[in-house]
């Protein structure tokens, strides 16, 4: 999707902190920053998140000789966005190496809030003890800026002298794309526009007025990660503003696309800019994990005039997102019918026949006509020609307040090889059940399969081009648009999903994409262990709750060996511009390309990738709690190191030197530094 896109593309922006070292600045960036501040990225010290990268188990699989044809290959490409993203700042980032001394700070403003097509990038970089480096630097950019017939001039912004890039004005083009370089007590600071430069040059030696320190978002989000680090240095901050970010990132494509509903524009009207701000800490090579994140979702009760009758939380749609904390710190263990070679299993709490009532606005909005959430629940129930199903008596009254989500890998990988089945605690089985028969029994694209006395309806479809609806947010300032006239591209069209199978099981409506899988679930339900009897999970699970799950709305397990295997094998078959998978997504907004009117193509060579069970044993478990507080979501989560193999059969009697090791894995290199 869109927004996984545009994650990616910005998180890809991290790369600039590979190039520099330690410290903290005199004066935060985010004092100096200000508050239309949209995305946020930072490190106090690039050598210690390097080293300690590299001490995790995904460092030594980028550092492993046997994936260096790939990671060259990928290093490459990014690079290349990279540097034409920074072609108008006359710098490439393999420039930054060692001018860091300190802080290191990327940041996107939206500088006019009012303004559409409003927005800027900053990078500020304490430069402590590296101006001789510094002047390197800068001596690079003035001679590539010349190269890029760029004109130089001297200006004098907030009581600081500048210097100021011109670009040529391109074929069409009204306003010059300009680059402000800038030292001030030991920082160097580059913004793209001119009054960002200004703003940042007056707030040297403030309080911070107006900065992005003072922003709530910001403020809550930093303060609670604050509170649960207990004092452990973090390796890497951020924080996103998510509507802004979004305009701001729409702007850097050069507006929106008009086709069809702006769902970004609904997104807001519906009342989730509730959700002021999300930010979070990483660490790396803590001695417990090998990756530790720390996130905070706020959004605060919304502030009331004494006037407004309305008592709820949220307004309209976002009410939509109550994710209540169970009562029992074991109400969201596995239920005992969830298998135990799962790639992930997610388990959460929400209220969804309140959810249901309350998407009747957002239902409305997208489809542009009100009433017509009401109209097709009547149509359903009273059409003589349809299934007459009283959805609210027999569908939404039933749901209980328990979701769970498994899914796994089919090998051979293929497109489909992900499958998942979502599974929605009901109150009365016999009720829904009879709902899916209404609903089926006279489909023709429904077909009834039997699994002992067990129904499942399989819904084959023939394949339907459909328009996507997905909020078109790409792009992170940095990255450039690729093709002249890529902003009128439409956008990409894919199948709508072709199969799904519908049952009732256990207590629950099971819905799967694949009929199979639902089949499998339920003849292997209850025989032999379930998930939460594997060492994997109880690994996991007792990780989380050292770092305090407890009464959680939701929880998260996941096998990266597995959960990422299909991605992987699509990659090497160069089939990741077709795959569905969400990482598969990230890894497509950084090294895949499209022209006008043409299908993506992989930019990597996919074949340069070792066989997977060389490079599975990277791979270990991980997981995730959320806990809901009054103004947000505390989300937590961890990835472990993959545990050695255990041999199967042990020889007491054997020399040591012969001996198998035991972390061996069919395919591995010989040992090297790295591992």
């Amino acid at each position: 999707m869109a927004q996984s896109a545009c994650l990616a593309r910005f998180g890809s922006l991290l790369m600039v902190f590979a190039w520099a070292g330690p410290g903290w600045a005199a004066q935060p960036s985010e004092t100096l920053l200000p508050a239309t501040t949209k995305a946020f990225v930072s490190t106090q010290n690039v050598d210690q998140v390097r080293e300690k990268f590299r001490q995790t188990q995904l460092g030594e699989l980028v550092n492993d000789p046997i994936m260096q044809p790939f990671i060259d290959d990928v290093r490459a490409q990014i690079g290349t966005k990279l540097e034409k993203a920074g072609k108008r700042l006359g710098l490439k980032w393999a420039d930054m190496v060692g001018v860091s001394g300190g802080e290191v700070a990327l940041a996107v403003v939206q500088p006019d809030p009012k303004d559409k097509l409003s927005h800027a990038t900053v990078l500020i970089v304490d430069i402590t003890g590296k101006r001789q480096q510094t002047d390197a630097l800068l001596a690079k950019v003035d001679a590539n800026q010349q190269a890029n017939r760029a004109t130089r001039s001297d200006v004098k912004l907030g009581g600081v002298n500048m210097v100021v890039y011109t670009q040529p004005l391109p074929a069409g083009g009204k306003v010059p794309e300009r680059a402000f370089y800038f030292i001030q007590d030991e920082m160097l600071v580059v913004a793209d526009h001119q009054s960002v430069a200004a703003e940042i040059a007056g707030r040297f030696g403030g309080d911070g007025r107006g900065s992005l320190a003072t922003l709530g978002g910001f403020k809550a989000a930093m303060a609670r990660n604050d509170e649960a680090a207990k004092g452990m240095p973090y390796q890497v901050r951020w924080f996103i503003e998510p509507f802004g970010y979004a305009d701001t990132s729409r702007a850097m494509q050069g507006g929106r696309r008009k086709r069809g509903q702006d769902v970004l524009k609904i997104l807001k009207e519906q009342g989730f800019t509730a959700v002021q701000g999300v930010g979070g800490y990483v660490f790396f090579a803590t001695g417990d994990e090998d990756v530790l994140h720390r996130t905070f979702l706020h959004a605060p009760t919304v502030a009331r005039e004494a006037a407004d009758k309305s008592k709820d939380k949220y307004n309209l749609a976002m009410r939509m997102l109550d994710f209540p904390n169970s009562a029992q710190p074991t109400d969201l263990d596995p239920q005992k019918w969830v298998l135990p070679d799962l790639a992930s299993y997610l388990t959460f709490n929400w209220r969804m026949k309140e959810a249901f009532d309350y998407s009747k606005t957002l239902v409305d909005s997208v489809a542009g006509e009100d009433g017509l959430f009401d109209e097709i629940w009547l149509g359903l129930k009273t059409d003589p020609n349809g299934p007459m199903i009283d959805i609210r008596r027999e569908l939404v009254d039933q749901l209980g307040e328990r979701a769970t989500i498994l899914a796994d890998v089919k090998t051979p990988i293929d497109l489909k090889s992900e499958r998942l089945i979502a599974l929605v605690e009901v109150k009365s089985p016999e009720i829904v059940a009879k709902a899916l028969a209404k609903a089926f029994q006279n489909d023709p694209a429904a077909k009834k399969r039997m699994v002992g006395e067990q129904i499942i309806w399989e819904l084959t479809q023939e394949e339907q081009i459909a328009e996507e609806t997905e909020l078109l947010i790409e792009g992170a300032g940095f990255v450039s648009k690729e093709e002249p006239g890529a902003e009128e591209e439409e956008d990409a069209i894919e199948p709508v999903l072709p199969n799904m199978a519908l049952t009732v099981f256990d207590g629950h409506l099971v819905v799967s994409t694949h009929v199979n899988f639902i089949i499998e679930f339920i003849e292997q339900s209850g025989k032999g262990e379930s998930l939460a009897q594997t060492p994997d999970f109880k690994r996991v699970d007792a990780a989380i709750k050292r770092l305090g799950s407890d009464k959680d709305s939701f929880r998260f397990f996941t096998r990266t060996d597995q959960s990422y295997r299909a991605t992987y094998e699509l990659v090497k078959q160069n089939k990741l511009p077709q795959a569905e998978t969400l990482l598969a997504r990230l890894l497509n907004a950084l090294v895949t390309t499209r022209g006008i009117g043409s299908a993506r193509e992989q930019a990597i060579d996919g074949s340069k990738l070792p066989p997977y069970e060389s490079v599975m044993k990277y791979f270990g478990p991980g997981g995730l709690f959320v806990q809901t507080e009054n103004d947000g979501l505390l989300l937590v989560g961890c990835l472990l190191k993959k545990e050695a193999a255990v041999p199967q059969a042990a020889a007491p009697q054997a020399e040591p030197t012969t001996a198998a090791p035991s972390a061996a894995q069919p395919g591995d290199a010989e040992p090297t530094e790295a591992e």
